[in-house]
């Protein structure tokens, strides 16, 4: 008899539980930036991961030209003994961290073994005040 009740109680509990409706919570949260601040946000971002231990960037040069655009020049040295062909563009923002547009286009930098070169870009506005360089592996 004990044997029977609990598989009674074992059969309706997963009648039930069969029975219950999914309860709708809305959309699932995004999730945080894995990278914490404030290396979520850097100037310079080499796209390619095996790419980044391998370039060797200097500070960067900003002034303001004659006509109040920002030009910005970012020296980079090839850290290895290979030749590379890379892409690069820089995104320029305004005062409250938006995109101007347009956004400049990819432009292609040779760089032999152990070379300075220099990735160089001006604003179209004078609204520019920071900036962002991209780089990655041209196609």
């Amino acid at each position: 008899m004990k044997q029977y009740a609990m598989g009674l109680v074992l059969v309706t509990m997963v009648a039930s539980v069969g029975c219950q409706q999914p309860t709708y919570t809305g959309p699932s949260p995004g999730l945080g930036d894995p990278y914490p601040a404030p290396q979520n946000d850097p100037q310079i971002t080499v796209l390619n991961r095996e790419l980044q231990p391998w370039l060797a960037f200097q500070p960067a040069r900003v002034l303001r030209t004659e006509t109040e655009t920002m030009a910005v020049n970012v020296p980079m040295r090839n850290a290895t003994d290979e030749y590379y062909q890379l892409d690069y563009r820089f995104i320029f923002l305004d005062a409250n961290g938006l995109e101007l547009t347009p956004v400049m286009g990819w432009r292609h930098m040779p760089v032999q073994p152990r070379q300075m070169v220099r990735f160089d870009a001006k604003s179209l506005t004078a609204d520019a005040v920071d900036y962002r360089l991209e780089v990655k592996w041209a196609k």
